[in-house]
């Protein structure tokens, strides 16, 4: 079939570096989207567990493993005398960074009230 497409090649090209994906509540992207983006700290919670600290909330770190991994792709060439291009993974991403916005925190309380997400591990992933 001389009209056939042959399609997109596709190479697997780990690098060395780790990525993580960080989900964004959405007023956070908001501010950082903006015309003067704030600075973000990282601070330890009162629970030990990691927080990220804006101007205006702070929020939980969590992180979330996944059974089904993203691929992470960029344009690839193989060589040079090549010129068809294709896409190359270079990172398989199992896992996601939660940020939950912290409501109220009591000095000494090492359980904050976090914002409801109403994702679906969270409705019913506490059963299993």
């Amino acid at each position: 079939m001389s009209g056939q497409n042959e399609g997109l090649s596709f190479y697997h090209a780990p690098e060395s570096s780790g990525f993580r994906l960080i989900e964004l509540p959405a007023e956070l992207e908001t501010l950082l989207e903006g015309p003067s983006p704030p600075v973000l700290y990282l601070e330890p919670g009162p629970d030990d567990m990691a927080t990220l600290r804006s101007p205006e909330h702070t929020y939980k770190i969590r992180q979330k493993n996944t059974s089904n991994g993203l691929y992470l792709i960029k344009p690839y060439t193989r060589d040079a005398a090549s010129p068809q291009q294709g896409v190359a993974a270079i990172a398989t991403i199992r896992e996601t960074v939660e940020l939950d916005r912290v409501n109220k925190l009591i000095t000494g309380d090492r359980n904050p009230v976090t914002q409801g997400r109403g994702k679906w591990h969270e409705k019913f992933g506490r059963s299993r």
